[in-house]
């Protein structure tokens, strides 16, 4: 499977992201929350994905976007082996919760770590 993040795979469905918000479960693990809901609708990809940094942590745009690059690309390289496990339809928002910036590779190792809480949570 091609290591890519597509354009379907990101969640954008505003009623979504309100029943995500409102009846959605988190799994945290510093400095992420994932917060999760099955979605009954059939999906081409088994996760759609959002991604959040706080305006009021990094009041710079250039330190969000930064942040939401490196957890994006950490989500594209590990993904694959995440829907493996999963055998229901899933919309994720992930939200860096760090006052500090961190460099990809601390960001890859926690975003795992996460992702397998979540993946036992739900299985």
């Amino acid at each position: 499977m091609r290591q890519s993040f597509q354009k379907e795979e990101r969640l954008k469905s505003k009623i979504v992201f309100q029943e995500l918000i409102s009846d959605g479960q988190s799994t945290k693990s510093h400095p992420f929350v994932l917060i999760w809901l099955k979605v009954e609708s059939p999906q081409k990809y088994p996760i759609k994905v959002a991604f959040s940094v706080a305006k009021k942590r990094f009041p710079l745009a250039v330190d969000r976007n930064l942040l939401k690059r490196r957890i994006r690309e950490a989500y594209r390289l590990n993904k694959n082996n995440w829907y493996d496990e999963l055998d229901d339809n899933y919309a994720l928002l992930i939200v860096y919760t760090s006052k500090a910036k961190m460099d990809s590779k601390s960001i890859e190792k926690k975003l795992i770590k996460v992702f397998e809480r979540f993946v036992e949570s739900v299985n």
